[in-house]
């Protein structure tokens, strides 16, 4: 399952450059500009590359001259140096030196391309897919069921938005890696040493305070996560020592993100939002503290149920982690002090979850523009899966029926899940505001007529769009091996799992086909399939365009030609094609796989 993941995780590159997502670009400006320039000032990137936005206009110090930064929390663009560097040493050998200003625009652009693709790869793609190992070597501690284990594994990895953000040079996907990763380093010293906190390691409180800082180093809205997990920790690391080694490994981090502010906006305790390049954003990011105003219900609402980018409405699996309340409150198994540590790990990831709920819909710019589900909850899918892990074998126990139906649940939702919000992630990293119904609107017409992103087969010269689909087939085939691996079933409780299975997956994709309400904007998705397949790359390579010479010969294929411009809301091209086709659709077989 794992292997079929990885495929996911390092083959698929969602790219287009004249729209690609600034949030993504900045970063990698910022990157590129310590590596070339040994500064943080990243004008001669937009001069080189071009405008983008997200960025901060700061004066300087000395000069009174006005520079431009990134204004993101700097984590990922420090992450990228070492990969940049290697980039820009070993390219020159394969006669593609850093362009200079005024390049040819060709050059400029494959030069941000391949900057893009590598500083993904090794600075987030890889890490978020071993994090998906590590996590899974997490939740044995919690369950010895395979099918529930790599359950939540695919369902956290692939059937939220985290896939997505693992595909792109942001900090959404790294932050739930380090927030997670501190709490369940926390976690796990409470049940390793319940009653000796002499015990409890300093290289482990040093790790849990080094990953509490990072998730603000890696974004800014962060930290009342990072002050949750601390509190955490002052409940498991209070000894002197423990509790200094703690502090040092999240003033590391600190330390990393204060240098940054004061050595682009005057003071290390002053960020870059209130200094806006763009106005609108200025204006927004001007109100309240940071562009954080009092909590909103109807946007707290929304970012959690929402079918369009709400956490609970596109990745229906993660409903179970909200069980884990009643199972370790009402659960009687295990021994006083097990019961105990499980009550205060699940108050813990709880409580740091509704303090980035509240965060969140606070926000003055909460949905962030273009976007896959609500990526400023980028550290709650980890926690939710682990949630679900508990109450799944808390409801199981020693009851054989019960096992089946909770493998039954978590699978079929899982799938449902995945088929949402894997394959909208797969396909493109950066949703456009008008899509109400991401996968009838905007996945699922895209990919049947062919307009699939960048993937590892180019490399070898295989640029035909089927490449992507073994892909995403791998992925979903990796999600059914972990929902129906037939571990110790028998013949009649595998087939009622199967059952229950399939009901689930229905029931958790139902929503995602709903027909959206007119206050949600209806279905407007035909706006951002047109405009986007008018720049897509790679281009050339989509059914459409490689269709049209065999239609010429075949003229039957100018109805299939016309059902797919149809779908993405080019009506126009679709009638004339459609009148091309020259005779009756009854007197043409229908093509369902160009």
């Amino acid at each position: 399952m794992l292997a079929l993941l990885f495929l996911a995780f390092t083959c698929i590159y969602p790219y287009i450059g004249t729209v690609n997502n600034p949030n993504e670009n900045v970063r990698t400006y910022m990157t590129m500009a310590i590596v070339e320039q040994r500064t943080f000032k990243i004008d001669k990137l937009v001069e080189r590359h071009g405008w983008v936005n997200d960025m901060a206009k700061a004066p300087d110090k000395k000069t009174g001259e006005s520079h431009l930064y990134s204004v993101k929390a700097p984590a990922i663009s420090y992450a990228g140096v070492p990969f940049y560097w290697a980039l820009t040493k070993l390219s020159p050998r394969y006669g593609t030196p850093v362009p200079e200003v005024g390049a040819p625009q060709a050059e400029l652009q494959s030069w941000m391309r391949v900057t893009t693709f590598v500083l993904r790869l090794f600075a987030v793609q890889l890490p978020c897919f071993l994090f998906l190992i590590w996590f899974e070597r997490f939740l044995r501690h919690y369950s010895n069921d395979p099918v529930l284990r790599m359950t939540a594994v695919v369902a956290a990895g692939v059937g939220t938005n985290y896939l997505a953000y693992s595909l792109m040079f942001a900090s959404h996907a790294p932050f739930a890696c380090a927030a997670f990763g501190s709490f369940a380093v926390i976690t796990r010293e409470r049940a390793q040493f319940p009653h000796d906190a002499r015990k409890r390691r300093l290289s482990r409180a040093f790790l849990a305070g080094f990953l509490a800082g990072l998730a603000t180093l890696l974004e800014y809205h962060a930290f009342p996560v990072s002050g949750a997990l601390a509190l955490y920790a002052l409940t498991t690391f209070y000894r002197p020592t423990r509790l200094v080694t703690f502090g040092v490994g999240a003033m590391l981090c600190a330390g990393a993100l204060m240098f940054f502010q004061w050595r682009a906006f005057g003071s290390p305790l002053t960020p870059g939002h209130k200094m806006s390049e763009n106005p609108a954003f200025a204006a927004l990011l001007n109100q309240g503290l940071f562009g954080i105003g009092k909590p909103n219900f109807q946007v707290f609402k929304d970012i959690s149920l929402s079918h369009t980018y709400g956490f609970f409405g596109t990745s229906p699996f993660m409903w179970l982690g909200f069980l884990a309340v009643p199972a370790v409150l009402f659960t009687r198994r295990g021994a006083a002090h097990e019961r105990q540590q499980a009550i205060v790990a699940t108050a813990a990831w709880a409580l740091t979850m509704f303090l980035l709920w509240l965060t969140v819909s606070a926000a003055i710019n909460w949905r962030g523009g273009w976007t896959v589900g609500p990526r400023y909850l980028g550290a709650a899918p980890p926690f939710f899966a682990f949630g679900a892990i508990v109450a799944a074998e808390a409801f199981s126990g020693t009851s054989r029926l019960r096992r089946t139906l909770a493998r039954g649940v978590c699978g079929g939702l899982a799938l449902a899940s995945v088929a949402q919000m894997g394959v909208l992630g797969a396909l493109y990293n950066t949703i456009p505001e008008n899509v109400t119904r991401p996968l009838p609107q905007f996945a699922i017409p895209l990919a049947r007529a062919g307009f699939v992103p960048h993937h590892a087969g180019q490399l070898f010269h295989w640029t035909s769009p089927r490449t992507w689909f073994v892909v995403v087939g791998a992925m979903l085939v990796a999600t059914l091996l972990a929902a129906l691996w037939p571990h110790r079933d028998r013949v009649l409780s595998y087939l009622t799992r199967v059952v229950v299975f399939g009901a689930f997956a229905y029931l958790g994709l139902r929503p995602a086909f709903s027909e959206p309400l007119p206050a949600e904007g209806g279905d407007a998705g035909a706006d951002a399939r047109r405009s986007l397949t008018a720049a897509w790359e790679p281009p050339g390579r989509d059914h459409l365009t490689l269709l049209r010479p065999k239609a010429e010969r075949r003229p039957c294929l100018w109805w299939a030609i016309a059902d797919m411009e149809r779908g993405l809301g080019r009506v126009a091209e679709a009638d004339a094609s459609e009148k091309r086709a020259g005779r009756p659709r009854a007197e043409c077989p229908r093509v369902y796989f160009p």
